[in-house]
């Protein structure tokens, strides 16, 4: 699979952008004593700085809400999957510990708060398109939840959905065996190109430092 194989529907071309990369090697595993402190330090630091603010007045925040608004979603009743991380340090509760690659990403989101989705590249289906859920859309989420996707961002390849900004599906989850994945970043349009570039950039450093992952490609869908 290749980033040509990645469409954005016409209807989403005003409304958003989305960035890409995929590894085509990965060493995953069990989360490694490093990874967790690093993601540690980060919570502390974010405990200190913005627990007393509203999550509102956060840049990243707003950034991302307005990406849900633009679709008609309410982005405090089906929350990014950022700003549940965020929430989540907030309230001073631990994050879990899933995988090195996972917990890698999940680090970059809560970082620059920008929904990210990581997926098993194996278990996709290609080609991919990026448009909105329709009335029967659903997936079987990551706790093995059905998830409703009417009116959400989603991703459907050649078997179904299989991911969106605030949940994934079980079918294309990483894996400790995981070998190949694929990295979304979801940002509104009107977001510059250079912040999805950074976060693209933050993703692939930090897979690299603690998976030993190898790009294959990387690039940025929408105007």
């Amino acid at each position: 699979m290749q980033l040509k194989n990645i469409q954005l529907s016409d209807s989403l071309e005003d409304i958003a952008r989305i960035g890409v990369v995929f590894f085509k090697e990965i060493s995953n595993g069990a989360v490694s004593a490093p990874l967790r402190k690093r993601i540690e330090d980060l919570a502390d630091e974010l405990r200190r700085t913005v627990a007393e603010r509203p999550l509102s007045e956060l840049e990243g925040v707003r950034r991302t809400r307005k990406l849900y608004h633009l679709v008609g979603v309410d982005p405090t009743k089906d929350r990014p999957s950022s700003e549940r991380l965020l929430r989540r340090v907030i309230q001073n509760r631990a994050l879990p510990k899933i995988s090195k690659l996972v917990d890698a990403v999940n680090l970059a989101s809560l970082s620059l708060q920008c929904p990210l989705g990581v997926y098993d590249w194996d278990k996709i289906v290609p080609p991919v398109l990026v448009r909105v859920g329709r009335p029967e859309d659903s997936f079987v989420g990551a706790r093995k939840e059905p998830v409703s996707l009417e009116g959400r961002l989603v991703l459907v390849d050649g078997e179904g959905l299989f991911g969106n900004p605030s949940r994934d599906s079980t079918r294309t989850r990483v894996r400790l065996g995981t070998v190949r994945g694929l990295v979304v970043a979801w940002a509104s349009a009107e977001s510059p190109r250079s912040y999805l570039e950074d976060v693209l950039k933050e993703v692939i450093e930090l897979a690299t430092q603690f998976c030993e992952a190898r790009v294959s490609e990387s690039g940025i869908l929408g105007y």
